[in-house]
């Protein structure tokens, strides 16, 4: 590649790879193997080196441009964490064209919409997600379609037919002012899924702190099972390795699957979701220990502290769970490793302090855009408020949703700033303590409920899996009802109904609550298997109840 030598996630992995050619990236799942094949072992994986995978991404990249994906061209990217995944996603970044990263697992109507949205000028997925595109009508206007994996797709163009078009090309891009280095749909768990723009600084910014906030980089092995966060791996020069498990559904992973491919790889650090931590803990294989593995990270929901405790058993001496607190619009915002968290009062969910480089402020919660932070919009230390922040790996904004934008952008002392739509207090320590999403604060005549800091009553109960927070009725006060999924072992009885109201109308916090209802398995979002669908479950209790 020539040309000026842009700061991005491609360059690093050029860096790396030539720093350390012959060592490990990648560590894949052999092709051609089914979920019911053999656990992760010598003979059923793929190792990718560096100096293979960059110069795979090299002549894909020049295979795009020749295609006529060029800088700004957005593609969609409907790849599982296969090899094609790496390699689609860092040529992309490297032919300045933009990765649309939309989740399957949001459902298949949900990923219609946000494809028309981005509308995509190449589609890049394996064969299911081709069929799918036809059956379902999925982003006509694209112009081209590549297929990833090892299954041939009728009509598109194959990454090795694109490895082929770029192995005597040369690729001279750069990408057009203000166009974004990627486009990255939520997953819809707190409202319409939304494109959030990343742009080079943002994502190297993120790399960055993520290496500096956890100790990480060449030499690393690192356990991912979130696809997202996997590319950071090859940018930071740690060896990737992806377990045999469905990315769709963490939730369901296979916690000998994860040991065993910690073992084998050596793994000294693990991404995962609160869903994957509490399967891990719950179900990994007696007497099993890592002590390898010395940094777990987990994000995108709370991480109880009984799950942390149950993962750090598995763990040799010195070893942390770190989790670090933000969104698809800005992350990280905030950490805090186990260390720390587990000798503070058992009160709360703590997000920690402001992660180095990102300013953190709490507003007074208000309907409607806020066009400037002023003095009288501050909270004070201790009360509860809307989280706002500022700094490189906060997104500038909603890909094509100006009115999203406008309705989360503040101005904060003539710099912007991201409001979170989220809710915490901060202690006189600095550290931020969750109180749950604006929109799941419920209106008592008592005073409001935070739906966060209401279920931390009840889930600190042994009989208590998970509980949330929902609001019965439309008008300015509503009929609170706390929703629990009982422990396993315990039935969902009266005895226990009446024994949870007990310790509800104990605490201050929750002494408004009217009702308890028991669910057999809380509906959770579909990307980290881990976030509560407080809205779901409203519709579910008035259905159960009637009009309130």
């Amino acid at each position: 590649m020539t040309g000026t030598r842009l700061a991005t996630l491609d360059t690093m992995l050029a860096d790396r790879a030539r720093e350390q050619p012959d060592r490990a990236a990648l560590v894949l799942p052999a092709p051609g193997r089914g979920p019911l094949e053999p656990v992760l072992g010598e003979r059923t994986t793929r190792t990718v080196t560096f100096g293979e995978l960059d110069a795979r991404v090299d002549r894909v990249a020049a295979g795009l441009h020749a295609a006529g994906v060029g800088p700004g061209a957005r593609v969609a990217l409907l790849v599982p964490p296969v090899a094609d995944f790496f390699v689609l996603a860092y040529a992309l970044m490297r032919a300045r064209a933009v990765p649309v990263v939309v989740d399957p697992g949001i459902g298949l109507r949900r990923v219609r919409r946000c494809l028309a949205e981005a509308a995509p000028d190449a589609f890049a997925g394996v064969a299911k997600a081709h069929l799918a595109r036809r059956a379902l009508g999925w982003a006509p206007e694209a112009r081209l379609a590549i297929a990833a994996g090892g299954v041939p797709v009728p009509g598109a163009t194959s990454v090795r037919d694109l490895e082929r078009r770029g192995a005597v090309g040369r690729l001279d891009a750069e990408r057009p002012a203000d166009t974004p280095a990627a486009i990255v749909f939520t997953s819809g768990s707190t409202g319409p899924p939304k494109g959030v723009e990343h742009h080079d600084d943002g994502l190297v910014a993120q790399a960055a702190l993520v290496r500096d906030l956890y100790g990480l980089g060449p030499g690393d092995v690192s356990l991912a099972t979130f696809p997202p966060f996997a590319l950071f791996g090859p940018a930071l020069g740690m060896t990737t390795v992806v377990p045999r498990m469905d990315p769709t559904r963490p939730g369901r992973v296979r916690a000998a699957r994860l040991v065993r491919a910690a073992r084998r790889t050596g793994a000294t650090t693990m991404f995962g979701s609160p869903a994957v931590l509490d399967r891990l803990g719950r179900d990994a294989p007696g007497g099993t220990i890592l002590p390898a593995l010395r940094t777990v990270i987990s994000a995108g929901a709370p991480v109880p502290r009984d799950v942390q405790r149950r993962v750090l058993a598995l763990l040799g001496a010195g070893a942390r769970v770190h989790t670090p607190y933000g969104a698809t619009e800005a992350l990280p915002v905030a950490t805090i490793g186990s260390d720390e968290l587990l000798d503070l009062p058992d009160d709360g969910i703590c997000v920690g302090r402001p992660v180095p480089g990102v300013e953190v402020t709490l507003m007074r919660v208000a309907d409607g855009p806020v066009a400037t932070l002023t003095p009288e919009l501050a909270v004070p230390d201790g009360e509860v408020g809307e989280v706002v922040v500022r700094g490189p790996v906060v997104s500038p904004r909603y890909a094509d949703r100006p009115e999203a934008t406008a309705a989360t952008r503040v101005d904060w002392d003539g710099a912007p700033a991201h409001r979170m739509g989220d809710l915490a207090s901060r202690d006189a320590e600095g550290r931020l303590w969750f109180a749950g999403r604006v929109s799941h604060v419920v209106p008592t005549a008592d005073g409001p409920l935070y739906s966060v800091p209401c279920e931390e009553v009840l889930n600190r109960d042994p009989a208590v899996r998970r509980s949330a927070l929902v609001g019965l009725g439309t008008g300015a006060v509503r009929r609170p009802v706390l929703v629990v999924e009982p422990a396993r072992g315990s039935a969902p009885t009266d005895v226990l109904r009446d024994h949870l109201l007990g310790v509800a109308h104990a605490d201050h916090r929750t002494r408004a609550v009217q009702d308890v209802v028991f669910h057999p398995a809380l509906p959770v979002d579909p990307r980290h298997n881990s976030k509560i669908d407080r809205e779901a479950l409203e519709r579910w209790v008035a259905g159960q109840r009637g009009p309130a």
